[in-house]
């Protein structure tokens, strides 16, 4: 009964000194008054700052000043593992400057103070001087329970809100990066169709807009949306038949003007013989030596690359029943570009990211990437996770 009693007037004792030490020092940074928040990790907390800092209003100088503020908190447990911050951690940094500057990447007290002031402002710490401006903790049975300083409870307070936000902004970082690598491959393919002058203007503007570090969901999506219209409303270029213009143009040759002379020569008594003629374009008749200039014109014929053979597979794809669950959906496509838009809406509804889509299309040729989506799409129970799926098909 006498050690029950002696604990509960010790316990008492030290709830009234706390108190005491709260009422004699107004201002002070407690561990009591702190508000109440989820246990969370320091560096998913300042993983999350650094994702939502353009939402926040922080430039990089104020994100390294609040990692410098969140590594002086006392996180660290009794077997050197660094322990998660939860409300019994006093969060009042009492560091000097000199100690904020040296872990904020040597920065210098004059920009130290503009980047307290930036937190301060955006509404992440809460400043509690003392009465002459020194940052110091107050001490009780050889622990701080409170200090001058710097609070960090206002993050930590918005530390759910801000893990939230940080996880939708990667979420559309990720879409963000698909809607781009979807918008050059489009833009790629507009580069086959006739198009006018503002048209070919707003194409040739993509390759800008997709750069910019500022562009939103938003404007990715209207872009794509109005440029899948122009590859469904566009025909295609019609190249000029080269080998018309080349007969028109091309000179008569030596042989030629010597069978037409020596069809002339019956009706015209002063055209010389056929076998003078003969005798006199063709020098190296009796030699047997075919000279430098025989009178042909040597047309250059390029080899095929791998790019052109991918092209031509492209753009001549075989029977469209084939494909029995594709051909279910949509309608055999009339050209090339038609049968890329087929193939990034079909694996969408796969639930293929629209950057492994680009990749595929690119390494397989798009006939080998509609089989495969074909494929997939009759084992679509069986496949859970069809991204994996086709990176693995592409490493194999």
């Amino acid at each position: 009964m006498k050690h029950i009693t002696s604990t509960a007037l010790a316990a008492g004792a030290q709830e009234s000194c706390a108190k005491s030490a709260e009422h004699t020092l107004p201002g002070m940074g407690s561990i009591t008054l702190q508000p109440a928040f989820r246990p969370v990790s320091r560096r998913d907390v300042m993983s999350a700052v650094n994702t939502c800092a353009r939402d926040l209003g922080l430039r990089q100088g104020a994100v390294v000043v609040l990692d410098a503020l969140l590594s002086c908190l006392p996180c660290q447990g009794a077997d050197g593992r660094e322990m998660p911050v939860n409300p019994a951690t006093l969060l009042t940094v009492y560091a000097s400057n000199e100690t904020l500057c040296f872990r904020a990447k040597g920065l210098t007290d004059r920009q130290l103070r503009r980047h307290l002031d930036t937190l301060e402002t955006a509404g992440l710490i809460r400043r509690r001087d003392s009465a002459n401006g020194k940052r110091f903790p107050v001490m009780q049975h050889g622990k701080p329970i409170g200090a001058f300083g710097l609070d960090l409870s206002p993050l930590f307070a918005q530390a759910d809100e801000l893990l939230a936000l940080a996880l939708r902004r990667r979420d559309e970082a990720d879409e963000l990066r698909g809607l781009r690598a979807q918008i050059l491959r489009l833009r790629a393919a507009c580069a086959e169709l006739q198009l006018s002058d503002a048209v070919a203007a707003f194409v040739d503007g993509l390759r800008n807009l997709v750069r910019r570090v500022s562009l939103t969901l938003t404007e990715a999506r209207a872009a794509l949306a109005q440029l899948t219209t122009v590859l469904t409303h566009a025909e295609p270029r019609t190249e000029p038949d080269f080998e018309t213009e080349e007969s028109v143009s091309r000179p008569p040759s030596p042989v030629a003007h010597a069978e037409e002379s020596a069809c002339n020569g019956h009706d015209n008594p002063s055209s010389p013989p056929t076998h003078q003629i003969e005798t006199d374009t063709n020098p190296a008749a009796e030699t047997g030596q075919t000279p430098a200039s025989d009178g042909r014109y040597v047309r250059h014929t390029e080899q095929e690359s791998d790019t052109k053979k991918r092209s031509a597979r492209t753009s001549e794809l075989p029977d469209w029943s084939h494909l029995t669950e594709v051909s279910a959906f949509y309608p055999q496509p009339e050209s090339a570009q038609q049968a890329t838009l087929i193939a990034f809406e079909f694996g969408k509804m796969l639930r293929i990211s629209q950057d492994i889509l680009a990749s595929a299309a690119q390494r397989l040729g798009l006939w080998e990437l509609l089989k495969l989506e074909d494929r997939m799409a009759r084992q679509a129970g069986s496949i859970l996770n069809p991204d994996a799926y086709l990176r693995s098909v592409l490493r194999a």
